[in-house]
């Protein structure tokens, strides 16, 4: 069996926590010579560099970043340890490390993490915004408890994940005053060479407006393609096009970057997933996440259908 020196494990986490070599060794009270030699000795152990030199600054290699995940578990796990024995703790708290897909709109993703968040012995919050494939394979490496996408795994992916639906939001075409007042007369029939601002093709709202454009026989032209919807409203904030939004984030768009509604895209609606590594969740928070989403959905449903079927109110 191989032993991990976790003093040198230690060192490493250190630098990482500090952001660079000088930091740790003045916390450390370690001369720089010292660290630098007890890293090299851990580097060699994995066999491979946890940190690569861009211009001044110590940044994680892959393999670094996944040996800080462990560090953090590890060296946390040991303090939770020292205090029960102490008698100074009553209850474990577990970290929560989470993957976004970029597509997703992150006031969505916050929504979501909050019951998580709140969870009964929560302890810290880990998330990072990367491709869909990357993600599904840290998920099934166990080196991320969920991912949040906005489409299922596709299922010749070869990982053997789990998606959970979350919910969905009916999807809405808004722009900045000066395109809303040109194209919302005759909508949709005047979207019709139209700027707009689209996600790539990746995401999986894409195929959905695409297939309502054929169906509207209207054939806008692309502006602009993003992977980070927050990134696509500023540019709709800025008139560079007309663009989807999610319902959910209506009264956001419409406060915090004054556009303008166009109308609705009948029938389309982005779902969202949990993705986890196991079909039975676990993890607490993970379970609260689900709960508390598919909870909001139901509610959101049952307003909808008040709305519809209510007295008409003239």
């Amino acid at each position: 069996m191989e032993w991990l020196n976790f003093h040198h494990l230690f060192y490493f986490w250190r630098i990482a926590r500090e952001g660079g070599l000088s930091k740790a060794a003045d916390s450390l009270q370690l001369t720089h010579s010292t660290l630098s030699a007890q890293l090299r000795s851990l580097e060699g152990f994995f066999g491979g560099p946890l940190f690569e030199r861009r211009g001044r600054r110590l940044v994680l290699t892959p393999l670094g970043e996944q040996a800080a995940l462990y560090a953090d578990d590890i060296f946390r796990l040991g303090r939770e340890l020292v205090d029960t024995a102490r008698g100074r703790v009553a209850q474990r708290t577990r970290s929560l490390r989470v993957g976004v897909v970029g597509s997703m709109p992150k006031s969505v993703v916050y929504r979501l993490l909050e019951p998580a968040m709140a969870c009964p012995g929560f302890g810290s919050l880990y998330a990072r915004q990367d491709h869909p494939a990357q993600l599904l394979e840290e998920l099934a490496a166990g080196r991320l408890h969920v991912v949040l996408a906005d489409a299922p795994p596709p299922e010749s992916g070869g990982q053997r994940v789990y998606a959970h639906l979350l919910g969905e939001s009916d999807v809405l075409l808004f722009a900045d005053a000066r395109l809303a007042r040109q194209y919302r007369k005759g909508f949709p029939a005047s979207l019709a060479d139209a700027p707009m601002l689209l996600p790539t093709a990746q995401a999986g709202l894409r195929s959905a407006i695409d297939r309502w454009f054929i169906e509207q026989r209207v054939q806008p032209r692309i502006a602009g393609e993003f992977d980070d919807a927050g990134l696509m409203r500023v540019a709709g904030a800025r008139g560079r096009g007309l663009l989807p939004v999610r319902s959910a984030l209506r009264a956001e768009v419409e406060d915090a970057h004054a556009m303008e509604l166009l109308g609705p895209l009948e029938g389309v609606v982005e779902r969202y997933y949990a993705i986890s590594a196991e079909k039975r969740i676990k993890h607490p928070a993970v379970l609260a996440l689900i709960e508390a989403a598919r909870l909001q959905l139901e509610l959101g449903r049952s307003r909808k259908r008040t709305r519809a079927t209510g007295p008409k109110v003239k």
